[in-house]
């Protein structure tokens, strides 16, 4: 059979892979007679060698891969004729192919021609390898198959277009019977999708609304086809296709071009409020020309509430409602929120005064005012339409000051920082059209407050009642709200009411209707929120209905989640058409106000009080009307009722002006801050008992050692017993003497100023109120508790400036005020200091540490142990760096004074400076020295040295000058560029050996020393440090300096050390001076003739000395006596050189002073023995609770913790002996149990020697350790256990020497 047969048949079997040999021939046939005619002659024979051919060969070897699976690492072979059917003499040839597989991949592929290949078909080898374009379409080679995955599925899809080139297709035939012939293929394809997953993990987070529609469609498009090469694991081919073609299409992403948005509280009138809440009647803003049964004019749509009195809407309305007052003038008010009852605050910031008794307004007669609307609704705005919306509406930004409010009872008045953001609870949108504004409905999808540093509120604890009929105020269906109502109401902005009417499941709403402030909504300080609809424009049931049904109420409220309450109503809370009042009605509301007029205030509380007036004015104005109706008169004379029956006995609260420890009073003062605020520990001893230093302090010792605590005003309730604590009174006195510069004076406190020193918790009743104090009362275990301060509200100061330095000599910061007014804050009447910081928390600050002549404030956080040796207290204020401060509060005794100042931020110290950083002492020649750094990582350091220019290489630090660097004291300063940390600042010496000046004896002054200049003269004298006179040192600079060398050099003969000195006498002087390591020293002698010497008397002293001979070192405390011996030296030196009558007068002073000082030494302590009582405690330990009976194991165990007790404290001898005769008699009472119990680990039923049990079997009774019985007892054991050790010792040797 000839070769291109065989080839054929090969191809045919390999192609079809079939095993049926019938069909292998069938084919063959086919094929055959499809070839060059010369081949027909041959296709029996050739039938006949295929048809044994297809019997022996297997159709796929058995061990060859299929499909997806990868091959085994190796290499595998095979080879295919290339042959052309079309082509008339073309020369056919073989090609071996070989795959490499490696890791599961082909790794290369080695493709060589056969014997019969003819160089004319290099081109299709060529092709075969590289590829081919054809028709613009590009056919990879074989090549392009390294690094994919050995599978015959990577082969298969290799698309070599069938016949484009023979060899392309032999080569393939070839590979695929290669790898199918692969032994022990391995299993299904290893695809790695960690990159695919993570491109659709990157594409799924995107949003459609910031891309264009084009490109996010085909986005969308390589997303699903990526999940689905995800989800098929194809082949990595697959899945490193479907991740490029993702890749690509977020890289072609376009973004669409965004608004941006600011967020705003916004001011605006009811119907813009209501205009798009899908509200009844909303943006109607008609009025009705009908009033109600008050005469008030609340029947129209969303209009502007109009009063004519200043006791309804006028409080309440300032808390969330645009208010605007109006005299009979038309002078106009806006009304931003109240300082007190009579002192109104405008939205401007400037203070009016107002009287609601006389009507009066700036002392001008009040006209009527207006609740217009709601003054801070969240809004979102383009920002490029922000400004537009400022100039026509009161519009707060963030950051911003939002103000309201009068404080009464429940109702608590209220300054916050706005802090609108897109995620603010109730948000309405500002949409511009034309030239105003159209605002969206609210959207309650946020989670925030809209108010800095506070979390979104939910309404608890509130009671709803749905009220029986009444129409008191006009409305037809009232709703109370009391419980925990306080907070709620003074933030409830509006509410709406819808009615499903019978519509029990809330489903389907029939109309919802909104409110308004004053005509519908109302809170009261004591008596609930009032919520009431009101039979007007805004407010008509749907026809066919009479407000009978199931409703629900909600509450949108500032800084809330809205509050709802769902509730049915029936027909008696339905107001029926308005009765006017009887006579029985009107006489018993006339006697109720008989009754309250008849009252004394003095006799109850101001509050309480208060409340009465307010309704027994609002009484008389109803008695005064013409026809009152029946519902208003008897819910007036339910409130003059109620109010009567409120009224709370004044107490004779009793005000003291107390002593109080630091950290109880600031206690209640400084929130976030748990840490206490110590006393202030003084070795100072003067300052602190100095009135016009500490004033508005107390101490307790009089030695002056240090601070308490705070002098305040307190009201102290039933509950404390004052009795308990020091009174000082009018007779009382403290005499206090002080030294303060060299100056002794004595100041004498008398009354209550004699609090100033004495205990803690001492009092001083006061006569009158206080402006401002703390409450205090007892609790359970009469322990003192202290409120915050209350009374007069802070008074705001302005103008106040602020610095903050971390470099101080009073601590580690030092804040610096400026624009404190004089007349208010002083040294002598500043209580006590709060400095706050942004996050909210306080610190409260202490006298002479921290608070210093008013306008200075200092601090240490941990890194200055000592300020003028008076150790520094710091835990308090650690917490303060890396925050920033932004408030300060001064409680002075004579009101609380508050500033706002320009944010400070606290930079954060890590250590101190000379373990930050550490600068080596250099000679001034050497231009460098060396620096140790030990920074926080995130420290990025800038160097500098004030007066050189400084460059930093590693450690070392060079230095230079234009000039001459000059010896002398430098700071480096390392400065944070991030600005996190503190400057570090830290000193080094420029020394130098050369001495640049001389003493010019003539003309007693310093002069250039030979080879110096003026320059490095006038260097020298300006670092002079101090100068020595006869073995005295006087420094040249800082506090008690005494200048003895000019500026010019010249030497003051008329100094100090010279006043009164003799002519001819002489000075021995030495100079130091910081930077020079040479001092410089010289002798002056004073002009004139030496007197002769004087006679000098020593007989004084002499005697002095002799009697130290009489006295003994063990007599006295050491300390006592080494002084003594200091001053006895210091008397024996001034006698022997007799220098004069002063010198030895003085020293004679000193040695009697030093002996007076002599403290007796206390008697040594006698040294107590507890050999006994160890003794003891160790028989007992070595016991067992199991040998003896439980009554007498328990005295035992009593009678062991004493011993132990006795041996810790180690008391005295008494105690110990007692101890150890306690434990002994314990010891010698065990009773042991009985025979037949188990003991110390044996039978126990004989008593014989060895049995271990030591109980005396003849009588019951156990042997007391005491007895000469239980001594033998111990001693037989005792020879017993040495024997045993003997015997032990005996047979170890032995064995040992049988081992040998």
């Amino acid at each position: 059979m000839c070769g291109k047969c065989t080839c054929l048949i090969s191809k045919i079997f390999f192609d079809y892979k079939l095993e049926n040999t019938n069909l292998i021939i069938n084919i063959f046939i086919k094929e055959a007679f499809t070839k060059k005619k010369e081949m027909k002659t041959k296709v029996m024979a050739v039938a006949m060698s295929a048809t044994m051919a297809a019997s022996i060969c297997p159709a796929v070897p058995a061990m060859a891969v299929t499909k997806e699976q990868v091959a085994k690492d190796g290499t595998y072979t095979s080879t295919k004729h290339v042959i052309d059917e079309q082509e008339e003499g073309w020369s056919e040839y073989d090609v071996n192919v070989s795959v490499q597989v490696s890791g599961g991949k082909i790794a290369g592929i080695e493709v060589t021609p056969g014997a019969t290949y003819d160089k004319e078909s290099d081109s299709y080898f060529n092709w075969a390898k590289d590829g081919k374009t054809i028709k613009g379409v590009t056919y990879p080679g074989y090549t392009s198959l390294i690094g994919k995955a050995a599978t015959e599925d990577t082969i298969n899809n290799w698309d070599v277009v069938s016949k484009a080139t023979c060899t392309s297709h032999a080569v393939k035939q070839a590979a695929l019977a290669a790898i199918q012939s692969a032994p022990g293929a391995s299993t299904a394809v290893t695809v790695d999708t960690s990159a695919l997953e993570a491109s659709i993990t990157k594409a799924k987070v995107l949003k459609e609304s910031d891309y264009t529609a084009e490109t996010w469609s085909a986005l969308k498009t390589a997303l699903t086809s990526a999940e689905t090469a995800l989800a098929d694991k194809k082949s990595q081919d697959a899945v490193d296709t479907a991740k490029r073609n993702l890749d690509s299409a977020i890289g072609n992403l376009k973004a669409v071009a965004k608004e941006t948005y600011s967020y705003v509280y916004v001011g605006m009138t009811w119907a813009e409020y209501w205009a798009n809440e899908g509200v009844y009647q909303a943006g109607n803003t008609a009025s009705s020309n009908e009033k109600d049964s008050r005469g008030e004019s609340d029947k129209g749509a969303f209009d502007v509430v109009t009063r004519a009195t200043a006791n309804h809407g006028l409080h309440r309305g300032s808390f969330q409602c645009i208010a605007t007052i109006y005299d009979v003038e038309g002078n106009v008010y806006k009304l931003a929120g109240w300082k007190s009852q009579t002192e109104l605050v405008l939205t401007d910031g400037s203070t009016v005064a107002f009287d609601s008794k006389n009507k009066t307004i700036a002392g001008k007669t009040l006209d009527h005012y207006e609740v217009s609307g709601l003054k801070y609704v969240p809004v979102k705005v383009k920002t490029s339409d922000l400004t537009s919306l400022k100039e026509k509406y009161t519009v707060v930004e963030n950051g911003e000051t939002m103000f309201g409010g009068f404080g009464e009872v429940k109702l608590s008045s209220y300054t916050e920082k706005a802090n609108v953001t897109a995620n603010t609870y109730g948000l309405k949108e500002a949409v511009k059209s034309g030239d105003g504004f159209t605002f969206t409905e609210r959207k309650n999808e946020g989670t925030e407050s809209g108010i800095k540093d506070q979390a979104l509120k939910t309404a608890t604890g509130v009671e709803p009642t749905v009220k029986d009929a009444s129409g008191s105020y006009g409305e037809f269906l009232r709703v109370d709200i009391n419980g925990n109502y306080g907070d709620l109401g003074a933030n409830m902005q509006a509410v709406t009411w819808t009615y499903y009417g019978n519509d029990s499941t809330y489903s389907t709403p029939l109309r919802t209707f909104g409110t308004k402030f004053a005509s519908d909504n109302w809170m009261h300080k004591s008596m609930g929120i009032q919520l009431g609809l009101t039979d007007s424009l805004r407010c008509q049931l749907p026809e066919g209905t009479d407000g009978t049904g199931y409703w629900k109420l909600t509450v949108r409220a500032l800084g809330y989640e809205d509050y709802v309450y769902k509730f049915e109503a029936k027909a008696e809370n339905i107001v029926a058409k308005e009765q006017t009042a009887t006579a029985e009605e009107i006489a018993a509301l006339r006697a109720k106000v008989t009754e309250a007029e008849a009252l004394n205030g003095s006799d109850y509380t101001a509050e309480s009080w208060r409340n009465l007036q307010t309704e027994l004015t609002e009484s008389k104005d109803l008695l005064a009307k013409d026809k009152p109706t029946e519902s208003e008169v008897k819910e007036q004379t339910t409130h003059l009722t109620d109010a009567i029956n409120n009224l709370v006995k004044a107490e004779k609260d009793v005000y003291v002006l107390m002593n109080i420890p630091y950290d109880v009073f600031y206690k209640a003062e400084t929130t976030n801050n748990d840490v206490k605020v110590d006393a202030f520990t003084s070795a100072t001893k003067n300052k602190t008992r100095t009135g016009s230093l500490a004033g508005g302090s107390y101490h307790v010792n009089a030695d002056g050692s240090d601070i308490t605590g705070i002098t305040y005003p307190v009201k102290a309730d039933s509950s404390v017993d004052l009795s308990k604590y020091k009174q000082v009174t009018d007779s009382d006195s403290v005499s206090i003497t002080v030294t303060n510069r060299g100056k002794t004076t004595t100041t004498e406190y008398k009354g209550k100023d004699a609090l100033f020193e004495n205990e803690s918790y001492a009092y001083y009743t006061l006569s009158e109120t206080p402006v401002n104090y703390k409450e205090v009362s007892a609790d359970a275990g009469g322990n003192l508790v202290f409120s915050e301060v209350k009374g007069q509200e802070a008074t705001k100061l302005e103008g106040v400036t602020a610095e903050l330095l971390t470099e101080s000599s009073y601590g580690d910061y030092q804040l610096n005020l400026d624009g404190l007014p004089e007349d208010k804050i002083t040294s002598s009447n500043v209580n006590a200091v709060v400095v706050k910081t942004t996050d909210g928390t306080s610190y409260g600050m202490r006298h002479l540490e921290n608070i210093w002549r008013g306008n200075e404030l200092a601090w240490s956080t941990g890194f200055t142990d000592a300020v003028h040796n008076c150790p520094t207290s710091s835990e308090h204020y650690k917490s303060m760096m890396g925050k920033t401060i932004d408030s300060i509060e001064y409680y002075t005794t004579d009101g609380i004074y508050t500033m706002d100042i320009a944010d400070l931020y606290v930079p954060v110290k890590f250590a101190k400076a000379d373990s930050a950083v550490r600068v080596s002492d250099a000679d001034v020649s050497d231009g460098k020295t060396t620096i140790e750094k030990n920074l926080p990582d995130d420290f990025d350091p800038e160097y500098s040295v004030d007066g050189l220019d400084v460059t930093l290489e590693g450690s070392t630090l060079t230095y230079k000058k234009a000039d001459a660097v000059t010896p002398g004291k430098y700071t480096l300063t390392v400065k944070d560029k991030a600005g996190k940390y503190a400057d570090i600042k830290v000193s080094f010496l420029l020394t130098t050996k050369d001495m640049p000046a001389a003493y010019d004896t003539e003309n007693k002054k310093l002069v250039e020393a030979e080879g110096s200049d003026a320059d490095a003269l006038n260097a020298y004298i300006k670092n002079i440090s101090s100068v020595n006179v006869d073995g005295k040192d006087y420094a040249a600079s800082g506090r008690g300096a005494v200048t003895i060398i000019d500026k010019d050099g010249t030497l003051k003969t008329d100094a100090t050390p010279f006043a009164g000195a003799e002519a001819g006498k002489e000075f021995q002087i030495t100079v130091t001076a910081t930077g020079y390591t040479t001092p410089l020293t010289f002798t002056y002698k004073v002009a004139g003739e030496t007197p002769a010497p004087s006679q000098i008397d020593t007989s004084a002293l002499e005697a002095a000395i002799a009697e130290a001979d009489g006295l003994k070192e063990s007599d006295y405390t050491a300390d006592s006596w080494a002084a003594y011996q200091t001053a006895l030296a210091n008397a024996k030196a001034a006698l022997e050189v007799k220098e004069s009558q002063e010198a030895v007068d003085q020293a004679k002073t000193a040695l009697d002073k030093a002996k007076a000082a002599l403290a007796k030494a206390e008697e040594p302590k006698k040294e107590v023995s507890t050999d006994a009582l160890e003794k003891a405690i160790k028989a007992a330990g070595a016991l067992k609770e199991s040998d003896y009976t439980a009554d007498s194991w328990k005295a035992l165990q009593s009678a062991l913790t004493e011993a132990n007790t006795a041996l810790k404290e180690k008391k005295d001898q008494a105690t110990v002996d007692k101890a150890t005769e306690n434990l002994n008699k314990a010891i010698s009472a065990l009773v042991k149990k009985d025979a037949g119990q188990k003991a110390n680990g044996t039978s126990g039923t004989s008593g014989k020697a060895g049995s271990g049990s030591a109980s005396n079997t003849n009588n019951g009774k156990a042997a007391k350790t005491g007895d000469p019985s239980g001594l033998f007892g111990w001693l037989g054991l005792a020879v017993t256990s040495l024997g045993a050790g003997i015997g032990g010792f005996s047979l170890k040797r032995k064995k040992r020497e049988d081992e040998e």
